[in-house]
C-alpha cells in the first residue's frame, strides 16, 4: 500500500516538473565579450579599408559607405567611427569607439586582440588609456565626442 502512494507521488512530481519545463523557454544567450570585440575589430578593419580607398575623407563614415568593405559582417550598432587624414604624411588616423559605456565590457578583449597596443583601451579625458602604456590623445575632431569609459581602438590606415 505504501509503495502505491510513493509511486503516485513520484509520478505527480515528474508530471509537475515536465509541465514547468515546457512552459519556460530558454533565455536568448547574450553575445560573448570576445565576439563583440572581434566584431569591433572587423568594423575597424572596414573603416581602415574605406580610409585607404578615400584618402582625403575626414569625419564619420556613414554605414552605407562601409558596406562594401564589411562583406557579410553585420557591425554592432554600438560602434562609431572617425577618420582624420594625416596632415604631414600619407594615410589616415581612424578611431572606432563605443557609443555608450554599456560596451565597456569588451575592453579586456580588445586589448588582448590588439596585443597590448597603446591604441586600444578606454577613453578617459580625451585620451586612450591602456595598461602599461602612456595615454594616447584622441584626434581633436572627435575627442569631445567620445565619452569617458567607452572602448576605443585607433589605427593608422595607409597603403
Amino acid at each position: 500500500m505504501y509503495l502505491i502512494w510513493i509511486a503516485v507521488t513520484f509520478a505527480m512530481l515528474t508530471g509537475g516538473y515536465a509541465l514547468v519545463s515546457a512552459q519556460t523557454a530558454p533565455a536568448t544567450p547574450s553575445p560573448s565579450t570576445m565576439n563583440l570585440a572581434m566584431n569591433m575589430s572587423q568594423y575597424r578593419q572596414a573603416v581602415a579599408a574605406f580610409a585607404v580607398a578615400n584618402p582625403s575623407f575626414s569625419g564619420s563614415v556613414p554605414a552605407g559607405s562601409l558596406q562594401p568593405f564589411l562583406a557579410s559582417i553585420t557591425p554592432d550598432p554600438a560602434w562609431r567611427n572617425y577618420v582624420s587624414p594625416n596632415p604631414d604624411y600619407a594615410g589616415s588616423l581612424i578611431v572606432v569607439y563605443g557609443a555608450s559605456q554599456s560596451a565597456a565590457s569588451v575592453v579586456p578583449d580588445i586589448e588582448q586582440l590588439a596585443q597590448g597596443s597603446a591604441l586600444a583601451g578606454v577613453a578617459f579625458n580625451q585620451t586612450v588609456v591602456s595598461p602599461g602604456n602612456t595615454p594616447v590623445p584622441l584626434p581633436p575632431g572627435v575627442a569631445g565626442s567620445v565619452p569617458n569609459g567607452v572602448p576605443v581602438w585607433m589605427a593608422q590606415a595607409y597603403e
